[in-house]
């Protein structure tokens, strides 16, 4: 028989090996990522037009010749639960730009300017005046909830565009590089110093902190950042 000639037979398969790079997932070259600061603006339009806003609320405190005329100024402007209630309701947005002394308005327009110029980076400046004027909204009613008043400053508003920032940066943060990890830890430093203070100093409108610091969480998170959407990758060696 033809079969009985081992000449003529099938050769049997060669066992297939299975390796465990065989049994291992194909993995997805992970995309570029974005420098944070490349293209920044040192003088971002909006967060210098609030600045400037609040400077010109100041300018009656600072002119002031007599205490009395400096309570006035705030009786009229500031978060009052009653007057609130009563129907002024523009006071929520006065006592965004009012501030209690220099150091006050200082402080704030500082922590904004930094906030303000990233938040604009990513978002763009009307997107950043929203954020303000939302989150210090929100802010303010935190505060009409927790405190009578009166209550006045930017610090609600300042929380809220942090919190939008911080939202961004956890958002997508295996989308985008940031150079310089220490103005992060300034402004957490920043931001953890005023809670710890409002929790000791009675002065202190905390509610509003944490009111605006919640929203900003929440918008940044949520909102479509422009930065992305021009998607300029950062280089292989880490440099733009």
């Amino acid at each position: 028989m033809a079969d009985d000639n081992p000449d003529l037979r099938t050769p049997e398969p060669t066992p297939l090996v299975i390796t465990e790079d065989m049994l291992a997932e194909p993995t997805a070259t992970a995309p570029p990522l974005v420098d944070f600061e490349r293209g920044m603006c040192w003088t971002p339009a909006m967060t210098l037009g609030l600045i400037v806003l609040n400077l010109c609320f100041f300018i009656p405190v600072f002119s002031a010749e007599k205490p009395e005329q400096v309570l006035d100024v705030f009786l009229k402007t500031a978060i009052i639960r009653e007057k609130v209630l009563a129907g002024e309701v523009w006071r929520m947005i006065t006592s965004l730009f009012m501030h209690v002394d220099l150091a006050h308005l200082l402080g704030n327009m500082a922590a904004l300017y930094i906030v303000g110029m990233a938040c604009e980076h990513a978002f763009g400046p009307w997107q950043t005046v929203l954020t303000f004027s939302v989150t210090g909204l929100c802010g303010g009613f935190a505060s009409l909830l927790v405190h009578p008043g009166p209550s006045v400053g930017a610090s609600g508003a300042v929380f809220g565009v942090l919190g939008c920032v911080i939202g961004f940066f956890w958002r997508h943060r295996r989308e985008v590089h940031l150079r310089d990890k220490r103005i992060g830890l300034a402004l957490l430093a920043w931001a953890v110093y005023q809670i710890l203070t409002g929790l000791t100093e009675p002065m202190i409108d905390n509610a509003a902190h944490v009111g605006g610091l919640i929203a900003g969480l929440v918008i940044g998170f949520l909102l479509p950042p422009r930065l992305l959407s021009k998607r300029e990758p950062l280089a292989l060696d880490g440099t733009p």
